[in-house]
């Protein structure tokens, strides 16, 4: 038969025994976890109040003394002391996803830029790492910063050598425009001169004059060879003008394709890096999940604990008036209880 007492133990959680299993080695770890962060909390507090007690100590001291004061009135080194001042100046206003860290933890952590810090544990759920894993995604963290910069000098690098090569090639590229310029401009006057003699030597051959006749011809041929020896140089220019240019672009777009290539080849090994690291987050996410689980599991018994203690202790009442107001404010609590489920 049940008991008035059983009767509002059962009241406290519904069906709670469908909930909560047998008593299991899972079990008995998530308790220790849960005491664990219970006790992780109260360090945590702990240091970032000594920190600023240290801090406010230290404007006291007399300087040069900072060092024996610690030694003889904490016991503490001044490393240790500068991490607890540290831990006060950044981890006071902690925001919640920095209030379950260990002291190890948030010490490892002060390694993170103060505005990361937050979002960075909330990624990684550095909370629920070992010291080991958490210094491990500290440094994977400051190696993609690192090839983050490295990248970058790479880009400007690479900025800097297409500036300097397209220097290089329009200042050769100048030089032969110059020259084919000239060319253009020699032939032009050997022409003119061919034209200029033409002229002459119909003029002396109207007038008979033998000589003259002669030194026109002779001048004629000269300058006809100079305009041909002119044609083939402008030729030439020509043909090295428009190799230049063909040159300068392959020698670009070959640049260009080298490094899309070798951009190529790091997108993929930070696509695979990203990838081993996204596998391993699924993996604390499950255990993380699991273990959010057991956590309430074990919240879940301790309120069906209290909740039996508090029905003895209401029972236990002499005065009917003190117990009804009792019971009744226990009734709200479940009432309430149930509607935030």
């Amino acid at each position: 038969m049940t008991t008035k007492k059983q009767a509002a133990a059962a009241a406290i959680v519904p069906a709670a025994e469908t909930v909560v299993s047998t008593r299991t080695v899972e079990v008995i770890a998530a308790e220790i976890r849960y005491i664990d962060g219970q006790a992780r909390q109260y360090v945590m507090q702990s240091a970032v109040e000594i920190g600023a007690k240290l801090t406010e100590a230290k404007e006291l001291v007399p300087h040069g003394q900072w060092g024996n004061w610690l030694k003889e009135h904490v016991n503490y080194s001044q490393s240790t002391a500068n991490n607890f001042m540290r831990l006060a100046s950044e981890y006071s206003a902690a925001g919640p996803a920095l209030q379950n860290l260990s002291y190890t933890q948030a010490v490892a952590l002060l390694a993170v830029p103060a505005e990361e810090r937050e979002s960075f544990v909330e990624e990684t759920q550095a909370d629920q790492m070992s010291s080991r894993e958490l210094q491990a995604a500290i440094k994977a963290r400051e190696a993609a910063e690192q090839q983050l910069v490295e990248e970058q000098r790479r880009q400007a690098d690479l900025k800097a050598e297409m500036e300097k090569l397209a220097a290089e090639k329009t200042e050769e590229l100048k030089s032969l425009e110059e020259r084919h310029k000239l060319g253009a401009e020699l032939r032009e006057a050997a022409e003119k001169q061919v034209q200029e003699l033409q002229a002459e030597l119909e003029k002396a051959q109207a007038a008979g004059d033998d000589k003259a006749l002669a030194k026109s011809k002779a001048e004629l041929r000269k300058a006809e060879k100079a305009k041909s020896d002119s044609e083939k140089k402008l030729a030439t220019l020509q043909q090295q003008l428009e190799a230049a240019k063909a040159e300068t672009e392959k020698t670009v777009a070959d640049r260009v394709q080298q490094r899309e290539q070798e951009l190529q080849a790091e997108a993929k090994q930070r696509e695979s890096a990203m990838q081993a690291e996204m596998d391993k987050l699924q993996q604390q996410l499950a255990r993380s999940s699991n273990e959010s689980f057991l956590r309430a599991k074990l919240q879940l018994e301790n309120i069906i604990k209290s909740g039996d203690t508090l029905v003895k202790a209401i029972d236990e009442v002499k005065d009917e008036a003190e117990q009804a107001k009792l019971k009744t404010k226990a009734a709200e609590i479940i009432d309430k209880l149930r509607g935030m489920l």
